[in-house]
């Protein structure tokens, strides 16, 4: 099976930080693919190298068959994105926001059953600023679907919220994907490994902020689990130098991965 997007040899620099090293990885039609790591570990600029909107100093970045800097605006219409910090005016409506992303794409889904579907239907006409921070998500959801894309780009979707606002926004997700969508999305949340991706690729960044890449990739169906080399779990999935997860039984759920980052010392 071909992949949707494929990275090889990613690397980007600001300055004398190394922001990202190495990078490699595929996704397939149907997965949700996610990047697990601590904060600053370069989750964000991966993706925005990813999705285009930010240009790598070295690797290879195919989307679509699409180069993400190249053919930009071909790949804009095919691809959805949340960013990772969103704001709109305060006093924007709602389907004010939903009617301006609207006039951006040539072609776009039935807005009113979007917003019925992630539950912003009795907030059409509330500004902005007077939605939760789960609804905020939500609608920024919305915008991203605007267009039927055919991926999905999610960064650090659940940051802030609540833990009900958390699992309604993981069966969100878990929707997109049922629906046709790939998704690729970012987290530093356990929890969030364990509701939502099929595949999961982690960063172990101690020190140099280099991106271990997997010493292989096998499919299985397995329970699900979670291993450390040390005694504890780990306080954030940086210090976990081996780990697997598996969500539900591929029939169920589609291609399912486990990674199985190179240990370090």
């Amino acid at each position: 099976m071909k992949p949707v997007i494929s990275v090889s040899n990613l690397g980007k620099r600001y300055g004398r930080v190394v922001a990202v090293d190495d990078v490699s990885l595929e996704v397939f039609e149907g997965e949700i693919f996610g990047l697990i790591g601590p904060n600053g570990a370069g989750k964000t600029t991966t993706m925005e190298c990813v999705e285009g909107n930010r240009v790598p100093d070295k690797g290879t970045i195919s989307v679509l068959g699409l180069d993400p800097r190249r053919d930009a605006n071909a790949l804009r219409q095919r691809i959805g994105v949340q960013q990772q910090e969103a704001h709109l005016q305060k006093r924007i409506k709602v389907w004010e926001a939903v009617d301006l992303w609207r006039s951006l794409y040539t072609r776009v889904v039935d807005t009113d059953a979007l917003l019925a579907r992630l539950g912003l239907e009795a907030k059409r006409n509330a500004w902005f600023m007077t939605l939760s921070g789960g609804q905020k998500q939500r609608l920024f959801i919305a915008l991203a679907l605007i267009h039927e894309p055919e991926v999905v780009f999610l960064d650090e979707l659940t940051t802030g919220l609540d833990p009900q606002a958390r699992r309604t926004i993981w069966g969100l997700v878990t929707g997109i994907r049922d629906r046709g969508t790939t998704v690729f999305l970012t987290t530093h949340l356990m929890e969030e490994a364990n509701a939502s991706a099929t595949a999961w690729q982690s960063s172990n960044t101690d020190a140099s902020l280099r991106w271990e890449r997997p010493t292989s990739w096998y499919g299985s169906t397995a329970p699900n689990r979670q291993s450390c080399s040390r005694a504890m779990m780990p306080m954030s999935l940086g210090e976990c130098r081996r780990w697997a997860w598996s969500s539900a039984p591929r029939e169920a759920r589609g291609p399912t991965r486990f990674a199985a980052p190179a240990t370090t010392s």
